[in-house]
């Protein structure tokens, strides 16, 4: 039976503690699922490496898409085979790399010929996609610049990598983190087209089509944010209309906030409050290094007062801090809300997603506690006997 997240269960709770609402991150996997019927799931562990998202997604056949050793390692241990198992991290060390051609992963991207050269070097006769840079307007976190290729330059690696003895399958891209705009996946779509049609001109077959991430949350409480269900039309129009035809097409989507990012409500106490010239100062025990990163990034925080007469109370303007002696530990300035007390509770929403990943116990400050419910869905359709023998 699902247990209902109440205000009375987040009241008891002690703070800081990120709650995990399994029959959400359920519920999202089945959306995607359901958006994108030729599509394979690889859930971007980056966002949330908890051991239970992990197992449910292997569990429901879904893949994982890896950055690191550790989260290799991880995979493995919830019983991920290497075909069901990519990198998109573009920089990897050689030890990583051997690591995965042990363990036979499927594909790995490149986006240099440094690369292509270690990747040949450490997995040789590996799958290798090129990673393309694309347009990230209309995304709260841009992540173009570090990581992607212009057209020529992916052609170019490609032919590199065959001559190597590596085998280029396709193309990936990123549209950026909380991506609001879905042409943004569209018009990537297009210029991977572009792309695809060239490489066969140079004799390379691609069937690999890799749409990143960059899904958004809190759709629901915001209608401006696309849905899952928006995307999925728009990507799966864009294909039909900009992909050559490929009887074998692996389209591959690699969720991360948009599976888990709804499912997380980080519950905080204030333990000061201060009067700094004009500004009200809220301080809280979590904040910007102990779970509450992704504000610092520019991330807007959706915030609500945990009382039964919130609803009744003046609007005040807050700034809201953490509970460190950094200056810089500020997730929000000049925020309306309801009167707020010493020693009440605010909840952070759509917080599933780069909380914990990014948070470290800075000043001795501790990271929230990880508090799961209906976990009964991690193991849904999973028989008895294959769950103890995972187990």
């Amino acid at each position: 039976m699902t247990t209902v997240l109440t205000d009375a269960f987040l009241n008891d709770v002690q703070t800081p503690s990120l709650v995990l609402d399994f029959a959400t991150i359920s519920d999202n996997y089945n959306r995607f699922t359901n958006s994108f019927p030729n599509g394979d799931v690889f859930y971007a562990m980056k966002a949330n490496a908890s051991f239970d998202i992990v197992q449910m997604v292997v569990n429901r056949g879904g893949g994982l898409e890896i950055a690191s050793l550790a989260e290799l390692e991880k995979a493995l241990r919830a019983g991920a085979t290497g075909e069901r198992i990519i990198c998109s991290n573009p920089i990897k060390n050689p030890q990583f790399l051997q690591r995965m051609n042990d363990a036979d992963v499927y594909a790995v991207v490149v986006d240099s010929t440094f690369e292509v050269e270690k990747v040949a070097r450490s997995m040789p006769g590996a799958r290798v996609y090129v990673r393309l840079a694309v347009d990230n307007t209309g995304s709260v976190l841009p992540l173009a610049g570090k990581f992607g290729v212009d057209s020529d330059t992916a052609l170019m690696l490609c032919d590199l990598a065959r001559e190597h003895g590596l085998t280029p399958i396709g193309v990936s891209f990123h549209v950026g983190s909380q991506c609001l705009n879905p042409n943004n996946w569209v018009n990537a779509i297009a210029a991977c087209g572009a792309l695809w049609r060239r490489a066969a001109a140079h004799g390379h077959r691609f069937n690999f089509l890799d749409i990143g991430g960059g899904f958004p949350a809190g759709h629901y409480h915001d209608a401006s944010i696309p849905t899952i269900e928006a995307i999925g039309a728009a990507v799966n129009a864009a294909i039909d209309q900009y992909i050559p035809f490929t009887p074998d097409l692996f389209l591959v989507l690699e969720p991360g906030r948009g599976l888990s990012g709804e499912a997380g409500q980080l519950v905080t106490t204030v333990e000061g409050k201060a009067q700094r010239g004009t500004a009200t100062w809220l301080y809280l025990d979590a904040g910007v290094f102990n779970g509450l990163m992704e504000t610092f990034e520019g991330f807007p925080p959706v915030v609500r007062l945990l009382a039964d007469d919130a609803d009744d109370r003046p609007m005040v303007r807050y700034t809201l801090a953490g509970p460190s002696c950094d200056s810089s530990d500020v997730m929000a300035r000049d925020m309306e809300m309801p009167e707020v007390h010493i020693g009440e509770r605010l909840v952070f929403i759509d917080v599933g997603a780069y909380t914990n990943e990014y948070a470290v116990p800075f000043n001795g400050f501790p990271i929230p506690e990880v508090v799961s419910l209906n976990l009964e869905y991690v193991w849904a359709g999973v028989e008895a006997d294959e769950a103890f023998a995972v187990a």
